[in-house]
């Protein structure tokens, strides 16, 4: 799974730049903690999915978080997971503005 993250009336910018992009790819990394409560998530940024594909570095976009760190109400149902983590984060980040999509890998 990856997120494709587009800019609405925000701005993704590459960090020390003034270069910005109309979307991104990014590739989640997911911690899950014993309490089956808490996952931490890293965010990996690439300009397209076909940067990301190619082996290139990923990049800093000012706007987004590294990280975030997000409940998981078990009680709700909800269970630690990928799936789980692109959802939160995808939720997270239109609270700021941004359109997100879960692409399926």
């Amino acid at each position: 799974m990856a997120l494709e993250i587009l800019k609405n009336n925000q701005t993704l910018t590459l960090q020390g730049t003034t270069i910005s992009f109309d979307s991104i790819y990014s590739r989640l990394e997911l911690a899950c903690f014993p309490s089956g409560k808490n996952m931490q998530v890293a965010f990996y940024n690439y300009q397209t999915q076909d940067t990301y594909s190619s082996g290139s570095s990923n990049i800093r976009i000012s706007e987004l978080p590294l990280a975030s760190d997000y409940v998981v109400n078990v009680s709700g149902g909800e269970v630690q997971g990928l799936q789980l983590a692109h959802e939160k984060a995808k939720a997270e980040l239109e609270s700021i503005g941004y359109t997100v999509n879960i692409v399926e890998l």
